[in-house]
């Protein structure tokens, strides 16, 4: 279940990120202390390279599978079987974390053409 104190703190994050228009030190640490481990991985998956545009449609390449994000919706298991559920005490998994962070920004992501 997410509380208020989160939805109020990821506001405040985003807006940051909107302000900041850039991934800083400051902004990291807020993230991971945000989302925690998830928060992690989505700025590793971030300064990898493997959050991807195509077209309109965006991707991120995960450990074993690349995987499309829509909107805060994603194709992992970790989606599918602690964010949709409830189970996990945030609302995105770190795909969709790295994909909203990049499209905020409209920056850090590879674009490709459309396959």
């Amino acid at each position: 279940m997410i509380s208020e104190s989160f939805n109020m703190a990821k506001e405040g994050l985003f807006k940051k990120l909107q302000i900041v228009a850039a991934l800083t030190p400051e902004v990291e640490n807020e993230i991971i202390d945000l989302y925690r481990n998830r928060g992690k991985r989505a700025i590793e998956a971030i300064k990898g390279g493997r959050v991807i545009k195509r077209g309109q449609r965006w991707f991120v390449k995960g450990k074993n599978d690349e995987y499309e994000v829509v909107k805060n919706f994603c194709t992992c298991s970790d989606y599918v079987m602690n964010i949709a559920t409830g189970k996990a005490d945030v609302d995105m998994c770190y795909h969709a974390l790295a994909k909203n962070i990049c499209q905020v920004l409209n920056s850090y992501y590879v674009a490709e053409p459309e396959k």
